[in-house]
Formats: C-alpha cells, structure tokens, sequence
C-alpha cells in the first residue's frame, strides 16, 4: 500500500483545480447564454483562487510549485 504525503495530495488537488480552472473558461467560451457564460466566468475565477491558495500551501511545504 502506497503512502501518500500532504504534499503528494496537494500536488494532485492543485492538478484537479487547475484542470477545473481550464475546462470552465472552456465552457464560458462555447456559452451563447449570458447567464450561463457569467457563470461558468464565476466558476473559472473560483478555481483561480483556489489554485493560487494550494500553489503558496505547496511552496510553504517545500514543495515546487
């Protein structure tokens, strides 16, 4: 059985979230829908921010981020 370390988790939270942050500002751009379209913006921010935040937790663990 593996082992995994925060840091190992961090590093694939921060591949999910950016992975998230692509696909939504995909979605924005095929959206014709305002609405729909401000949505999926909201969400590709969202995910932003949440890339930003694990990318500091990574460096302060000493990872490489």
């Amino acid at each position: 059985m593996n082992m995994f370390t925060d840091l190992d988790m961090l590093y694939d939270y921060e591949k999910d979230v950016a992975s998230a942050a692509a696909g939504y500002m995909t979605f924005a751009t095929r959206a014709h829908h305002d609405e729909l379209r401000d949505r999926y913006l909201r969400l590709a921010n969202e995910a932003t921010n949440a890339h930003s935040k694990v990318s500091k937790l990574i460096t302060k663990t000493g990872g490489i981020a």
